[in-house]
């Protein structure tokens, strides 16, 4: 019956798996480029630390959107579904804080200390991201599970469009940013086409040059082919 039900759901609509591939890339990025940051280069730090910053930004956006709209959904038709995450939820605010003021250590100090304090916020950064993947595959996995028992493809559908028209412009092209590069090439064809029908005719060029500038040859090929069939 599990395995019946794991095949059904294979086809359903899931309203975490693109941005979360998004947020895991922008992640492991943050991640390894603070590795790899030169403490003894101010401009080099100041690229990072604002690169952290972007990152949690994101990460704040993210969460609210996830406790306005996805929780409040779960918590509706089934009060008490969303506490495990909604707990997560409390405990990554507490490390953005955590993150913040680590950030500014690293911004205040300079030579022997800037390198300790850089080595302390990378660690922390490491396990905040770790926690972050837990998490992500918790919600993709038991919420998703949890939504498609309670409302159909047509409401999720609504509730992501409800979504996508709360986020800031600025915001949804940083999203868009992680999310088109580290989506499969299906994934990133039903984005395109979707703002293709949303955007007029030279917006959507735009747009469309833009997403040239972030792929390989062959996922622009691979777009290009599948994206002409819904002209």
């Amino acid at each position: 019956m599990k395995t019946m039900e794991t095949t059904n759901n294979a086809n359903r609509f899931d309203g975490y798996l693109s941005v979360h591939k998004g947020l895991r890339a922008f992640m492991a990025d943050v991640l390894t480029t603070i590795g790899r940051t030169d403490a003894s280069d101010a401009a080099e730090v100041a690229e990072g630390m604002a690169l952290v910053r972007s990152l949690l930004d994101i990460c704040r956006g993210h969460l609210f959107t996830e406790n306005q709209f996805l929780h409040t959904a779960m918590e509706a038709r089934r009060p008490g579904s969303a506490c495990v995450t909604a707990n997560d939820h409390v405990q990554q605010e507490e490390k953005f804080e955590q993150l913040e003021s680590q950030i500014l250590a690293v911004e205040r100090t300079l030579a022997a200390a800037r390198t300790s304090n850089l080595l302390q916020l990378y660690r922390t950064l490491a396990l905040f991201v770790a926690e972050n993947l837990q998490h992500m595959n918790v919600e993709e996995i038991d919420n998703n599970e949890t939504l498609w028992s309670l409302y159909t493809d047509a409401e999720l559908h609504a509730i992501h469009e409800e979504i996508l028209k709360s986020i800031d412009p600025e915001k949804m092209r940083v999203f868009l940013r992680w999310i088109l590069p580290y989506v499969s090439p299906a994934e990133r064809a039903a984005i395109v086409s979707g703002m293709q029908q949303s955007m007029p005719e030279p917006v959507f060029d735009q747009f469309l040059s833009g997403v040239r500038q972030l792929l390989s040859e062959k996922d622009w090929i691979k777009l290009s082919d599948q994206v002409l069939l819904f002209n």
